[in-house]
């Protein structure tokens, strides 16, 4: 059974029914919330820009990839645009925010998602790549975001292999999980302070994580917050060399850092 908030009925811009037709949110429409799981789909484009705060409401029963509100690309493209000051945000709807209170924001098969400058967080999976073809891999991008506070994983690949840069991946319980046959590009990125792996690659496949932050310079520290092939044999390496000596995302912002040591991984 979904259930629902009495304060939905007081939401002046709310959404409860799927996008079937090219539809683009502006900073007057803003907040927007999210009521159950939204399907962008039959070819349709979600446009978000600058400003525009979405709020995903405390629902339950609701199914989808995760329990709780989701924006889910099924057969579409969702395109937000933010800037350094005025990010998009999609965020908790509950008076008091914690950690897994929404689903996931989700793209499928053909769909491509653009995300710049966005902030995701408090999501169960802030952003899940779902057996994307190979076409939407080339043509998804997620640039300068800040993917924090899930209670689950910051972004989830799943026989997907799109590249992911300039990005701030904090405080989730899983900064990135790969699985299936997945090797994203994953590069100056800030991967830190997650709680219990930066990177936990569950996939066969070798990944592409050099150029990164991983909130230290300490060899061993990095290793250990990363679960790849030396914890269970029956996963790829994750090849995290040469390093980021310092943290590449800074607000939105970005600079040259210097890398660090290489350090020689022998691939069984």
């Amino acid at each position: 059974m979904l259930v629902l908030p009495v304060s939905v009925f007081s939401a002046l811009n709310y959404l409860q029914e799927d996008i079937t037709n090219d539809t683009t949110w502006t900073i007057q429409d803003s907040p927007v919330y999210i009521y159950g799981n939204i399907t962008v789909k039959n070819g349709a484009t979600l446009t978000i820009m600058s400003g525009v705060e979405v709020y995903f409401m405390l629902v339950e029963g609701d199914g989808g990839f995760r329990e709780g509100s989701e924006l889910y690309i099924a057969d579409g493209k969702l395109i937000a645009e933010g800037t350094q000051l005025l990010p998009v945000i999609f965020t908790s709807g509950g008076d008091i925010r914690s950690d897994g209170d929404w689903g996931c924001i989700a793209v499928e098969d053909d769909s491509v998602v653009n995300l710049n400058h966005c902030v995701i967080e408090y999501a169960k999976a802030g952003l899940i790549f779902w057996n994307l073809s190979s076409m939407s891999e080339m043509a998804s991008s997620v640039n300068y975001c800040r993917i924090y506070h899930s209670s689950e994983v910051g972004i989830l690949f799943y026989n997907s292999s799109p590249t992911i840069n300039f990005n701030s991946i904090k405080n989730n319980r899983y900064g990135i999980q790969t699985q299936g046959l997945s090797s994203p590009t994953v590069n100056y990125n800030d991967i830190c302070s997650n709680y219990s792996y930066n990177f936990r690659n569950l996939s066969g496949l070798n990944q592409d994580a050099t150029s990164n932050w991983w909130g230290t310079t300490n060899i061993n520290e990095i290793e250990a917050n990363i679960y790849d092939y030396y914890d269970n044999h029956n996963y790829g390496v994750v090849d995290y060399t040469p390093f980021l000596e310092s943290s590449y995302f800074n607000e939105g912002g970005i600079g040259d850092k210097s890398l660090g040591w290489l350090r020689s991984i022998f691939v069984p």
